[in-house]
Order: C-alpha cells, then structure tokens, then sequence
C-alpha cells in the first residue's frame, strides 16, 4: 500500500503531467507551509519550479537545490538524488559539476552500499559528465573489486573522458593512457587456452573492440603494429574463440588496418584466404542453411557482412573463415594486387586475375566477382597494361552491365569507372545496348513499349528487367552526355535534352501496365525513368536565362501522376516539395510533405527539405509552427534518451556502441538545424505575434561554440551527375544553402532581440557580443555565400542596430540611425510569373521581420524619441508599402483563371514540342487544373504576407 506522502507526491506528478505547473507548485508549498519539511517535498518543489521556467522560479529553484545539496547529513535517498539531479540538469550545463559532487557526498556516506556508488556514476553519465563519472566509475572498481564488469566501466570511462577533452588539454593524455593501461593489463592477463580465463582479463569480443578503439586513440604511433598483433593473437584474433562473438566486425578491422599500414602483401593474402573458391563456397551456403548467417553483397563497397555465430569454434575452419564475402574483401583484394603490381610483384595480379574470373565463370550475375573484374581493369587502364587477359575497363564495363544491366544498384556501381573512359569509349559504351526498337524520335530503347497483362509469368518478369536495363542505360546517357552540359542553353541542347527528357517519359508511360499486381505500397518498375525525365526538366529550367518556371510546372504534373500509383516513392515525394517550394506554391508544399512520414532523428536530417527559411515563405499558415514545433522535439528527445542508451551499453558491456551514442548525442546536440529551427520559430513569432505569449524560447547557437555539426542529408534525391560536377539536388536549391555562419548570424540578431526586450546590467555587453559577430561574419566573403540578397541587407541593418544600442553620444546615434533609414531595402517588384516566385515571399517576409525587430524592439529602446521620429515613419510606410504590394499580386494571380495570361502559361507547360507533347497524352483538363492548382496555392502564400496573427 501507498503512504500518505507518496499519495500527496502522486497528485503533484499528475499535476505536472496535466500541465497544469501552478497547481502543482500550489500543491508544494502548501505541504511546505504546513511543516513537512522533507527533502523530497522541497526537491519536488524545485523540480516544478524548473518546469515553470520563470526568472524568479529559476532563482528559486537554484537556492532549492543549493541548500538541498549541501546539507548536513546528506540525502542518500536514491529517489531524491535522482530528482534532484534533474533539477540540476534542467538548470543548466553551467551546473554540471553539482551532480557528481551530490552522488558523491551520498556515496561516500554510506561506503559499503554498492547500489548507491552504481547510482553515483549512473547520475554522471546521464549528465555526460566524464570527469564526473571517471571519478565515480574508479571508485566503484576499487571498492568492489570482485566485479570485473566494473574494470571495464572504469577503463571505458577514462577512455570517453579523454575523448571529451579538448586537444590541448593537459590531462587529455593521462586518462588515454589510464585507460589503456587498464585494458593492457586485461590483455595480457588472457591466456592463451580460454577455457578458463581470470576475472579482469578480457572475455568478450566487446572487449577486444574496446581495446582497439583506445589503441587508436591513445597509442596512434604503434596502434597499427599492436592492433594487427592482437587481431592476429590466438586467443584474442579474428579467429579466436573470443574473437568469434564479432568475427566480421573484427575481420573488416583487420583489413583496415593492414591498408592503413600499407602491408599489402599481407592485406593481399589475407583476402586472398577470404575469397573462396566456387567449392567452398558452396559448402558454406550449405552450412549456412543448416546453422544460419549468410552472405550480403554490398555496392560499391556498401553492404553488411555474412551473419556472425558467436562461440565459432577456431578449429571449424568453415565456420570461422570465408564468412563476409563483402565487397569490402573484394576491393582491398584488387587494390592490394594493383599496389604490388606497381611495385614489381607480378605474380599476385596473374593469381588474382584468375580467382576472380573462376568466380565470374561460376557466378555469372554475382555482383562482386563481377564489379572486382570492373576494378581490376581499371588499376591498369591509363597503363592499359595488367597480366595477360585483363579486360580493357570498356571491355569490362560492358560485360557489367550485360550480367547486371537489370539490377539497380548497376549505375552507381559502374558510374566511377566510366568516367575513366575516353569520350569514344562512352560512346561505344551508350551504343553497345541499343534495344530493337526505337522511340519516335530515335533515341535508343530497350524494348518495353507493348502493353502487358495476360502474359505468362517469364515474359512478365523479362519485360520488367527490360524495364530496370532501359533505366539504368538512362542513367549511363544523363551521366556521360547530359551532365557535362553548360550554358549557354542552345537550340541543338535544346533538342538533345527534349529527346531525353519524352523517351524517358515514355519508357515510364509504357512500364505501368506491367505494376498491375504491385501493393499499394509498392512502386511502379518505371518510376526511376519519370525521376530522370523530372532531371532533364530541371536542367531546361536552371540553363534558362532567366531560369524558366515552364519545366518546373512539368515536373510537378509528372511527379503528380507517378505518386498517385507509387503513393510512397519518397524520391518523388522530395522533389515534389522542392518544386512546389521554387514556384511559391508553398501550401501546397506543406500538403505534400506529411506523406514523407518524418520522424525521430529524420527531422534533423531530411526536415531541411521543407523547413528551410519556412518562417518567411509561409508564416501565415496554421501548419508552419506544428511542423517547427515537431522538428525540434528531436534534440529535447535526444536529451532524455541518450543518457539512458548510454547506461543500457554500460550495463550489457556494449563499448563500442557507448562511442556511437557520445557522438550521436554531441551531433544532435551541436546540429545547425537545432540552430536554425529555433531562429524560424522566433522569427515566425514576431510575423504572428499571438504565438508569441505560448512560445517558450530553447536555446541558440552561440558564436564560439565549436561542436557544431551539418546532419542533413542531401543525398537522398536521385543524382546523376558527374562526380565532377554539383550534385543534382544542388542545382535547383532555394537560393544560398544556410549553414553555421548563417545560424550564428542570425542567433546573434536573436540575442540582440532579447537584449533589446530585456536590457538588464547582466546582459550589457550583448550588442559588443552581436555587433563582433555580425562584423566578423559581414567581411568574411566565404561565410557570406549563406545568405540571400536580402539576409545580407538585413544582417547589415541589424549590426547597424547594435551600433546604436551601444552608443550614447547624440550626433553619433543620430548618424547611425541616418544609415539605418538609408540602408532600408526596397519592397520586392511585383512579378506574376516569376521564374521562382519563391524569392518574392522570401524577400516580402523578410522585410516584414526586419520592421518588427525595428519597430517593436529597436526604437522603443531608443531614448532620445525625436530622432526616431523619422525612422519610425518610413518603416510604417515600407510595411504599407509590402503588404499593399503583395496584395494587389495576389489579387492579379486570384483572378488569372481563363485569362490570356493562365491561357499563356498553359501553353507553355502543355506546348507541341517537348514534354508538353507527352502530357497531352496524360489529358489537356486535368492538366490544366494542375497548372491552376499552383497558381492558387502561390496566390495563399502571398495573400498571407503581413496577414499573421
């Protein structure tokens, strides 16, 4: 049954959960007034006070738990620390070191109690505090040293303490070597026979790991000499008995290793073991059947290992060799041979070019054998030498894609090598797989074009793979002749490109009747031939000059038909978004980017797509503060799971996952888009200023924060392009792509803001801290490349700004303020059709948010009214002027429907040459609505502008 405190403890909790904070600190202090003075009631109490989030609260909360830390005698109730170590947490990382020195008062109170010194490190390391828990984690071994688990823990931590300290830290390089050492004497205390081993000495493949780890860390100059001992040791190596419990993941360290070293006589027999031939390779097939694991084949060096069987024995040899048949083991094995071909050794490159044809031979459409001859060939081909029978790299590459033209990982597995050809090899390359038949327009196809339905299954499934080679020859196309192309846009690019972009379109229209028995989830064998035809649109687009919105409106209609039958491709879902963000469409945007189903850490990778600049492109929408809100739940996420994570792997001894959870905490910590989501939720306050009184700010970026990390994933959407050249997605971004500087910039106007609202004594030095950082960032040619035309003005006013907060003297202030009011940019023109009307939103909001900063913070702030007077006026008549403006263009788009001028853009985007051909097939209404549609969502985005609430 529940006391009666735990009663009265369960209402506040309910309380707090509810959300409903007053009440529960109600529920404190009344418990407080009658007397119960009990720590847990006061911690209880602070801990609300944290929530609260209030200056005086925080205060309060601070003094709480001051006195609740320090006294005499201490708390040792495990329930109270914990509570107060998140009191602690919450107020901040300047109060870090409090937690350790809490747990350890309690510990050292109570000496021989082993649950409360676990507690004690536990509460450090969920505060990633390492000096803290390296304290702890060493008291722990030695008071209770019959646990060997807790050697490890101390070695680990001294370990993710040295990690955590700055390069030039004196200490930094003692706790490496403590940590070393520790793990050392564990080494060399396992015998050889492992049948019984000591307590401390190392047991596990874990450990093993760990011990690698701290080698590269602490030893650098002899951490390859002694890891290759170790994975070579007999009771400790690769093919140990210990080593088994993570035989592929000790196995790729090996080779690692040996290629860091340039061994590669050994690196090349090593693989040369790994390699099986076709016998024993079959054997292992069998076995894996009947014992489990098998073989993953990677691209281009990507894929995981054969399943690993902990416990192998070491004298099975099937069992513990020839596993991993990666195409990791396939790359070394070549790039060992070409080195010792370079250095004189011959012999290895005639043996290696005969294992790895045997295993062409026996494996006809294996994808490593196969792409390991591609390889071979290319490390002779600017020699054009090798050992008799080498294969031309042309030679090679065709032969690739004949055995695996139908698979889809064959472009990105063949794109390196063939851009090592010569421009005649590429052509006789693209010319070698001409189908039989050919489009209208004499671009060569394989043939896919009749309609498919009640066929027998064979040829079902050979018209599909006809499919998936006719994409990938695509793909060879775009690479080897559409990539290089430059401006200016000619008509003979015009022409090659429209050939292009219909015969893709094509093989698309012709592949859906073979997805009539595909899942709704499924999607359709074509869509990757739609994506490249949405590519060659793009290009029309960003080599136009101006950029033309005609191939955007395309693609839209294009990506419009592939999702309602592939209604999860993810690929089309992505550039769906992008184009509907540059042709100003942004609610429609936003309908489009909930199918994307984002979530956890994606936000912080792939929310870029849509979030970027968001505050000023559509802050009159009901959806941009949700979809603000939910991305930043990721790093309050983060916050609260990773330490938990990191307790879990102490606990179960998984070292080597314990470094990826410190840096997957320091990366989502650190994030730029941490950064940047919280600048667009305070910007789209000040645009909607109701949201301004239910916003509770998080915290900014600061300019001399050095852990700052770009997570975003860029590479998700579909690129052909030359490695030479940007990548697709590059080329049609919405205008400077923001990075650290711009969130330092832009915190550091935040900052001035909240200085602004709140100009107390502590934060007097604020605008010296934002004018240094907005001068270093406003000079620095390579920082500004983040910036739009418009953040750079902005960015100048606003260091303009802090100028002014920082100066009494009157004729100084009045000359600042004088730039001020001739620095003011002008409203943006008024342009219906725009190539990416995007900018115009931008520009618009922009401005609006500059005159609120201005308006509602910068002049109040200025003592001496008479001489803001003048300013005041014209940014009152600069905001009339940009919402009058958008206004009348919005009007002007709201009434295009029917008129010559929807009429004009419609013929355009359905025109008799081209794609527009192609459309016309698809049906001339529904495609017209489409055009509309975007029209109407651009006319929403603008009607918004100076319209927040």
């Amino acid at each position: 049954m529940t006391t009666p405190a735990e009663r009265k403890n369960q209402q506040v909790w309910d309380s707090i959960e509810a959300g409903a904070l007053k009440q529960a600190l109600q529920l404190c202090n009344r418990r407080l007034k009658k007397g119960e003075k009990v720590d847990f009631s006061q911690t209880l109490k602070a801990h609300t006070l944290t929530l609260l989030s209030t200056p005086a609260g925080t205060s309060e909360a601070l003094q709480l738990a001051q006195q609740l830390s320090s006294k005499t005698p201490v708390i040792d109730s495990v329930d109270c620390l914990r509570l107060l170590t998140r009191v602690w947490n919450e107020l901040g990382a300047a109060h870090t070191s409090e937690i350790s020195q809490l747990w350890e008062r309690a510990a050292k109170s109570r000496p021989k109690d082993e649950a409360l010194a676990r507690e004690w490190l536990w509460g450090t390391v969920r505060s990633l505090d390492w000096r803290g828990a390296q304290k702890a984690a060493m008291s722990l071994q030695k008071g209770f040293p019959g646990r060997r688990e807790y050697w490890f823990w101390a070695a680990v931590t001294c370990l993710l303490l040295h990690n955590s300290l700055p390069e030039m830290a004196p200490d930094r390089k003692l706790f490496g070597m403590l940590a070393y050492k520790m793990v050392a004497k564990s080494r060399d205390d396992t015998p050889l026979d492992t049948t019984v081993v000591p307590p401390r000495a190392i047991q596990t493949s874990q450990e093993v790991t760990l011990m690698l780890e701290l080698l590269a860390y602490v030893a650098p100059p002899t951490a390859n000499k002694e890891a290759l001992e170790l994975l070579d040791s007999k009771n400790l190596g690769v093919d140990s008995k210990i080593g088994g419990g993570d035989w592929w993941g000790l196995a790729r360290k090996r080779l690692e290793v040996l290629e860091e070293s340039k061994d590669w006589k050994m690196l090349w027999e090593v693989c040369k073991e790994l390699v099986k031939d076709k016998k024993k390779k079959e054997d292992e097939a069998a076995l894996t059947e009947n014992g489990g694991g098998g073989n993953g084949e990677g691209t281009n060096g990507e894929g995981d290992p054969a399943a690993k069987k902990d416990g192998a024995s070491p004298d099975d040899e099937v069992a513990t060799k020839g596993r991993g048949d990666d195409w990791l083991i396939w790359e070394r094995f070549v790039k060992a041979v070409g080195e010792l071909w370079s250095s004189g050794e011959k012999e290895p490159g005639r043996a290696a070019l005969e294992v790895i044809l045997t295993h062409c031979t026996a494996s006809a459409t294996a994808r490593n054998p196969n792409l390991a001859l591609v390889k071979f060939s290319s490390v002779f081909h600017d020699e054009h030498g090798g050992p008799e029978g080498t294969p031309t790299l042309l030679e090679a590459c065709k032969e690739y894609f004949a055995k695996t033209g139908t698979k889809s990982a064959c472009f990105e597995d063949l794109k390196v090598y063939l851009e090592m050809l010569e421009e005649t090899e590429t052509e006789e390359f693209l010319k070698a797989y001409l189908g039989d038949e050919r489009g209208n327009r004499g671009t060569p196809e394989i043939n896919v074009w009749a309609r498919v339905r009640d066929v027998n299954p064979v040829q079902q499934k050979v018209r599909i793979e006809r499919v998936a080679a006719t994409i990938n020859h695509y793909k060879f196309i775009y690479l080897l002749t559409m990539s290089p192309i430059k401006p200016p846009l000619t008509e003979e690019v015009v022409s090659k490109l429209n050939e292009f972009i219909t015969s893709a379109i094509r093989t698309y229209t012709s592949s859906l009747s073979l997805g009539h028995n595909l899942l709704p989830t499924d999607t359709q064998y074509g869509d990757d031939a739609a994506l490249l035809s949405v590519m060659g649109l793009v290009r029309l687009s960003t080599l136009s000059d101006p950029p033309s919105p005609i191939p955007l409106y395309q693609s839209a209609i294009i990506l419009n038909t592939l999702l309602q039958k592939s209604k999860h491709n993810y690929e089309a879902l992505l550039l769906l978004v992008r184009i509907y963000l540059l042709l100003g469409a942004i609610p429609l945007a936003m309908e489009v980017y909930p199918r994307l189903n984002i979530k956890q850490i994606q936000n912080d990778t792939l929310a870029h797509f849509l979030l970027t600049r968001i505050s000023v492109l559509h802050p009159s929408s009901n959806k941009t503060e949700p979809l603000l809100k939910e991305a930043l739940k990721i790093y309050e996420t983060s916050r609260i799971q990773t330490p938990g994570m990191l307790v879990l792997a102490y606990e179960r001894g998984s070292y080597a996952q314990m470094m990826g959870f410190v840096e997957f905490a320091d990366r989502v910590s650190g994030s730029v888009c941490r950064g940047m989501w919280e600048i667009e939720r305070r910007r789209l306050a000040r645009l909607r200023p109701s949201l301004a009184t239910q916003q509770k700010n998080g915290e900014l970026i600061r300019d001399g924060d050095q852990n700052i990390w770009d997570n975003r994933d860029f590479s998700v959407i579909i690129s052909c392009e030359r490695s030479t050249q940007s990548p697709f997605e590059e080329t049609f971004r919405l205008g400077a792509t923001p990075g650290e500087n711009w969130t330092k910039g832009f915190s550091a106007v935040e900052r001035l803001v909240e200085h602004l609202l709140d100009p107390t004594p502590v934060g007097g030095s604020i605008p010296e801290h934002v004018l240094s950082v907005l001068s270093r960032i406003l000079s620095d040619e390579k920082a500004m490349v983040e910036f739009t035309p418009v953040e750079s003005e902005y960015l100048s006013i606003m260091q303009l700004a802090a100028t002014a907060a920082t100066t009494t003297e009157q004729n100084s202030l009045k000359s600042t303020l004088s730039k001020i009011l001739s620095s003011l940019p002008k409203p943006p023109p008024a342009a219906s059709i725009a190539p990416h009307t995007w900018v115009y939103l931008h520009t618009a909001n922009m401005i609006l948010d500059l005159v609120a900063i201005l308006q509602t913070h910068f002049i109040p702030h200025v003592k001496q009214k008479k001489l803001t007077n003048e300013l005041s006026t014209a940014l009152g008549a600069l905001k009339q002027a940009v919402i009058a403006n958008a206004a009348a263009l919005a009007k002007e788009i709201g009434e295009e429907e029917d008129s010559d001028k929807e009429q004009e853009l419609v013929d355009g985007v359905l025109a008799l040459e081209g794609v527009g051909k192609e459309l016309r097939t698809w049906g001339i209404e529904s495609r017209v609505e489409a055009v509309r549609a975007v029209r109407k969502s651009l006319a929403a985005a603008i009607t918004g502008v100076g319209k927040g609430k």
